[in-house]
């Protein structure tokens, strides 16, 4: 049986894969490494943008959470959309959903498929991924939601997801830099 984890680890050999020298291709990836984390102190990265522009992982099963440090040398709006990789992916049934948190974990914004935020010079902030699962804060309330929820609190888990279907979604997420100070 093939270990699809395993198998992409292998393939991708880890983190960065840098963009060519010679610079005909202006794609710097970062790639999951393993399992990315479901809290900020798990949290895979730092991802430096505009440096890297493309985010690749894979989300295991239902209850699979990735979580990735972003990190912005810049002021700019940023734009995070996700695509499902058809040629990696078991599972076509699937509403990949976006969450922006803080450092401390506090939930900024939220999406199906794409987000936006205004980033400031050197501002770190935490980019999550789930296949419909949404965060919850201490007191188990929806903290964020693509639907526009948004609860106080910080980040201390995620959703269940109840009924379990295996899947193996491979996904990649594009960072899109408009270039425009921000306010």
């Amino acid at each position: 049986m093939i270990k699809f984890q395993s198998l992409l680890t292998t393939l991708f050999g880890g983190k960065t894969l840098p963009r060519k020298s010679d610079n005909t291709n202006p794609e710097s990836t970062f790639v999951e490494d393993a399992d990315a984390g479901q809290l900020i102190s798990s949290a895979q990265g730092p991802i430096v943008v505009p440096a890297i522009n493309t985010i690749e992982g894979s989300l295991f099963n239902p209850s699979d959470i990735d979580l990735y440090q972003i990190e912005s040398e810049r002021q700019a709006f940023l734009k995070f959309s996700v695509a499902q990789n058809p040629l990696f992916s078991v599972s076509f049934l699937s509403s990949l959903s976006l969450f922006l948190f803080d450092e401390t974990g506090q939930g900024l914004a939220a999406g199906i498929g794409e987000i936006g935020f205004n980033f400031y010079e050197n501002q770190t902030l935490y980019l999550g991924i789930s296949d419909g699962l949404n965060p919850l804060n201490s007191d188990g309330e929806v903290l964020l939601s693509p639907e526009g929820e948004v609860n106080t609190g910080t980040l201390a888990g995620w959703q269940e997801p109840g009924i379990v279907i295996p899947l193996f979604i491979h996904y990649r997420i594009a960072i899109e830099i408009e270039t425009q100070p921000v306010d």
